[in-house]
C-alpha cells in the first residue's frame, strides 16, 4: 500500500462523520432503540422550533428583500395603482433610477477584483516555500470553481437584496475539484438573527433549505424512503409545515413562509408553481453550535466550548445527523452583507432607502404625462345641439386628431366653449420628479459624476473630487465584500490543508499557465510540496475596491516621476516596478513587471528567484563588479599621471629657480666689476617699464670686496657672462662666464 493512499485513508478516518444520536457522542453507554429514538425526536423538535421561530421572525424582512430585488427588475407598481393608471388610459411606466445605481455597484465590484496571497506561520525557507505553494493551490481552486464569478453573484445579491452567501465545502463526486467554492441564493438561507458579529461566528444555528425532486431525495437517502415520502408535495398541495403553522405551509422553500397569499407577492412565482406537476421534498440542512463542557486546570476560565454539528431533516424526521467534518469549526457559509439594521440585526440593501422616492417618481411622471395630455373643455349647457352632435360624439371628435367638433350656433362666438388648460400642474409634477431623482442620486452615493452624466462640475478635478466623495457613501458595502473575501480565503485554505492529501498536478492561472505538483511522494517516503504539513494564513494581497484611488495615485506618481527623471534618472529606474504595480487594471501587468525587474536586476518581493533569475542576478553582479574595478583602475592611472606631471613641474620649477639665481649672481658680479654701468642700466630698466621690487633702495658695492683691478673697465666681451651662464655655465662645474680676480684659482 502506498504512503499516499495511507495518508488519504487516515484523513478520511479522522474526518469521518461518525453518526451519533442527535450528533452527540454517547460515550461507552449503549442506548436502547427506544432511548435512541426518543433522543432523535427531542433533537428534531429542538431544531425545528429554532427554524420556525427564525423564519417567522424574518418573514417581513425577507418580503422586503424580495421587494427590493423586484424594484431592480422594474417591478415597482403595486397592482391597485397600476390598475388605476390603466383605467385612465395609461400604461404604468417605470422610470427606473434604482437600476443604474445598483449596476454601478455591480460594475465597480467586477472591475476591481482583488488578489490575495498566503503567508507562512513559521520562519524559514521551507515555510516560505509552503506558503507560495498554497498561494498557487488557492489560485488553482479559484480558477476551476470560477470563484470570481461566484463572488460577483453573491455581491449582486448583497446589492439587490441585502445579503448574499458563498459556500466552501467538498465534493463527493468527480464533477469538479475536491474543494468547492460557490454562490448560493439568499432565499435558501436562514441565519441566526441574534448573532452580533458580521461573520456570524457567534450564531447558534444556520439553516439552508433545498427543495429537490423526490427521486433525487431518494437517491441521496435510500434508507429513508418512508420518512421522505411522508413530506412529498406537488402541484397546489400546500401542506408543508401544516402541523407547525396550523394551516397551509410553503411550496418553494422560504420564499413565502405563510399560508396567506397577496396579489403583490414579490417572493414566489405562485401562478407557475401552482401547476408544477413534479413531486418535491423540502430538505432542511441545519448547522448548529453545540456546547461541550471542558475541564479547567486551575483558575477561572470559560468551562464551555462549542462543536459544529450538521443535520439534514424534513418537516417530520431527521434523516442524518453528526459532527461537522471540517476542522475550522465554522458554518461553511460566508455572509456577504449589504447593510445591517441595528434594531433587528437583519440585512437590507441600498435599494431600500430608494423605494419611496422611486415610487413617487413613477407616480409623478405618470401624473404629469396625464396632465400634459388631457384635452378638457368647459361647455355651457346650451352650447351643444344634440340633434347635430351630442356630448359623446363631441368627446370622440375631440380625441380624434382629425376630428371636427360641431357645437350649437353661437356657442363659439359667445365664448360658451372654453379650453381648460392646466399645464402648470404638469410642470409642478415634473419639478417634484426632478427632486426625487436628485435625492436618489445623492442618498445612494452613486452620483452623476460616478455614472459619467453631465453635471454642474466644470473641471476635471471637480468631477474626480465629486466622484470620490460619492464613493465614500458606498464604502461600507465594499468593506463588507472585503470581509467576506477574507473569511472565504481562510476557510478555503483550511479545507485545502485538511482534505487535499493526494498527489496531483495543479494548473496555476496567469499569462502563462504554470503546472505545479503538490503532495508529490519522493523515493524516501517524504512528500514534496506537502500542503498538509504546515499551517499558513490567508491575507488579501491588495486593498480592495480602491480602483479610482489607485488609478489616481498612479497618475499622480507618474507625474512626479516625469518631473524627477531629468534630475535623478537612477531613482526613477529603480522605482519603476513599484509604480506599475500600483495600477489596478494594467493589461499584461505581470509581464511588464517581470521585464522591468529583469532589466534592473530586481526580484519579485513576494516570490523566490528562479535559477534563471539567480544566474541573471549573478551575471549582473559580476558585470557591476568588473565595471567598478575598471573605474577604479582608470582612477588610479589618472592619479599616477597627475603625480608624475606634478613631479615634472616641480623639477622644472626648481631648475628655473636655480637658473634665475645663477643669472642674478652673474648680474651682481657685473655690477660690482663695472659700477659705472649701473646708472645706465637703471635708465634702461625704467624705459622698459621695470618696477623696483626692493622699495627703490639703490644697491651699493661693499668696499671690502672691491679688487684693485675692478677699478678698470673690462673689455666688452666680459659682459656676456649671463648669456654664457644661460647656455653653458649653469650646466658645468667650472665658474665660467665670470671674470675671476687675480690670485683666485
Amino acid at each position: 500500500m502506498s504512503t499516499a493512499k495511507t495518508r488519504k485513508e487516515k484523513a478520511e478516518s479522522e474526518d469521518a462523520n461518525i453518526l451519533a444520536v442527535d450528533g452527540k457522542p454517547t460515550g461507552n453507554k449503549r442506548l436502547s432503540s427506544e432511548e435512541a429514538l426518543q433522543k432523535e425526536r427531542e433533537g428534531h423538535t429542538r431544531r425545528m422550533s429554532w427554524f420556525v421561530a427564525e423564519a417567522a421572525r424574518q418573514a417581513s424582512n425577507r418580503s422586503l428583500m424580495a421587494r427590493c430585488e423586484a424594484a431592480y427588475d422594474s417591478e415597482q407598481w403595486n397592482k391597485a395603482d397600476a390598475e388605476a393608471v390603466r383605467q385612465r388610459g395609461q400604461n404604468p411606466v417605470v422610470y427606473n433610477e434604482i437600476k443604474p445605481v445598483i449596476d454601478w455597484l455591480i460594475g465597480t465590484d467586477r472591475r476591481s477584483r482583488v488578489d490575495f496571497l498566503v503567508i507562512a506561520e513559521e520562519d524559514g525557507e521551507d515555510a516560505e516555500d509552503d506558503a507560495r505553494t498554497k498561494t498557487k493551490t488557492l489560485k488553482y481552486l479559484d480558477a476551476v470553481n470560477r470563484a470570481d464569478f461566484e463572488r460577483s453573484y453573491a455581491a449582486e445579491d448583497a446589492f439587490k437584496a441585502g445579503m448574499g452567501w458563498i459556500e466552501v465545502g467538498i465534493r463527493g463526486d468527480k464533477s469538479g475539484s475536491l474543494v468547492y467554492i460557490g454562490h448560493d441564493s439568499w432565499r435558501n438561507h436562514l441565519h441566526d438573527s441574534q448573532a452580533q458579529k458580521r461573520d456570524l461566528t457567534d450564531g447558534r444555528y444556520h439553516f439552508r433549505v433545498k427543495v429537490v425532486d423526490l427521486d433525487i431525495a431518494l437517491a441521496c437517502f435510500p434508507d429513508k424512503e418512508v420518512e421522505i415520502r411522508r413530506c412529498v408535495q406537488s402541484g397546489d398541495q400546500l401542506q408543508a409545515f401544516s402541523s407547525w403553522l396550523g394551516g397551509s405551509g410553503i411550496i418553494s422553500g422560504l420564499d413565502h413562509f405563510s399560508g396567506q397569499w397577496r396579489p403583490d407577492d414579490y417572493n414566489t412565482v405562485r401562478p407557475v408553481d401552482i401547476f408544477n406537476p413534479r413531486e418535491r421534498v423540502m430538505l432542511i440542512e441545519c448547522w448548529s453550535r453545540e456546547p461541550v463542557r471542558r475541564k479547567l486546570e486551575g483558575g477561572l476560565g470559560d468551562p464551555v466550548t462549542f462543536e459544529i454539528h450538521c443535520s439534514i431533516m424534513t418537516e417530520s424526521d431527521t434523516l442524518v445527523s453528526g459532527r461537522s467534518p471540517f476542522k475550522h469549526d465554522r458554518f461553511p457559509f460566508i455572509p456577504v452583507w449589504g447593510y445591517k439594521n441595528r434594531r433587528t440585526g437583519l440585512p437590507y440593501p441600498p435599494i431600500f432607502p430608494l423605494l419611496g422616492p422611486q415610487e413617487a417618481l413613477n407616480h409623478r411622471m405618470s401624473r404629469s404625462l396625464w396632465e400634459a395630455s388631457k384635452n378638457q373643455k368647459e361647455i355651457e349647457a346650451g352650447a351643444i345641439d344634440d340633434e347635430v352632435m351630442d356630448i359623446d360624439e363631441l368627446r370622440a371628435e375631440l380625441d380624434d386628431p382629425n376630428g371636427i367638433a360641431i357645437y350649437a350656433n353661437g356657442a363659439l362666438s359667445g365664448s360658451r366653449v372654453r379650453d381648460r388648460d392646466d399645464m402648470g400642474a404638469a410642470q409642478k409634477h415634473l419639478v417634484l420628479a426632478d427632486r426625487d431623482i436628485m435625492h436618489m442620486r445623492q442618498s445612494s452615493g452613486v452620483t452623476g459624476e460616478n455614472r459619467g452624466l453631465d453635471t454642474n462640475a466644470t473641471s476635471g478635478k471637480a468631477v474626480i473630487a465629486k466622484a470620490e466623495q460619492g464613493g465614500l457613501l458606498t464604502a461600507e458595502l465594499f468593506d463588507n465584500l472585503l470581509l467576506a473575501r477574507q473569511l472565504e480565503g481562510e476557510m478555503t485554505l483550511s479545507v485545502s490543508e485538511q482534505f487535499m492529501v493526494e498527489p496531483r498536478t495543479i494548473r496555476v492561472p496567469g499569462e502563462k499557465w504554470e503546472r505545479v505538483k503538490i503532495n508529490d511522494e519522493q523515493a524516501d517516503g517524504s512528500f514534496r510540496n506537502d500542503i498538509t504539513a504546515r499551517r499558513a494564513h490567508f491575507v488579501v494581497g491588495e486593498q480592495a475596491w480602491k480602483q479610482s484611488y489607485a488609478e489616481s495615485a498612479f497618475d499622480s506618481l507618474m507625474l512626479v516621476f516625469t518631473q524627477l527623471a531629468p534630475a535623478a534618472p537612477n531613482i526613477v529606474i529603480a522605482m519603476l516596478d513599484v509604480l506599475f504595480e500600483m495600477h489596478p487594471n494594467l493589461p499584461r501587468k505581470q509581464q511588464i513587471l517581470q521585464r522591468i525587474r529583469s532589466v534592473n536586476g530586481q526580484t519579485d518581493p513576494d516570490g523566490k528567484m528562479t535559477p534563471e533569475q539567480q544566474q541573471a542576478a549573478k551575471m549582473q553582479q559580476m558585470k557591476a563588479q568588473a565595471q567598478f574595478e575598471a573605474e577604479m583602475a582608470t582612477l588610479k592611472a589618472t592619479v599616477k599621471e597627475a603625480e608624475a606631471k606634478g613631479e615634472k613641474l616641480s623639477a622644472e620649477g626648481m631648475a628655473k629657480r636655480l637658473e634665475t639665481i645663477y643669472m642674478a649672481a652673474q648680474a651682481a658680479q657685473v655690477a660690482v666689476q663695472i659700477p659705472g654701468a649701473m646708472p645706465v642700466a637703471d635708465q634702461l630698466l625704467k624705459s622698459a617699464g621695470f618696477q623696483d621690487q626692493d622699495g627703490g633702495q639703490a644697491a651699493t658695492v661693499p668696499q671690502q670686496v672691491q679688487h684693485p683691478q675692478m677699478q678698470q673697465i673690462p673689455p666688452a666681451q666680459q659682459a656676456d657672462g649671463a648669456l654664457a651662464g644661460h647656455e653653458a655655465g649653469i650646466q658645468t662645474v667650472a665658474p665660467d662666464g665670470v671674470t675671476q680676480p687675480q690670485g683666485v684659482m
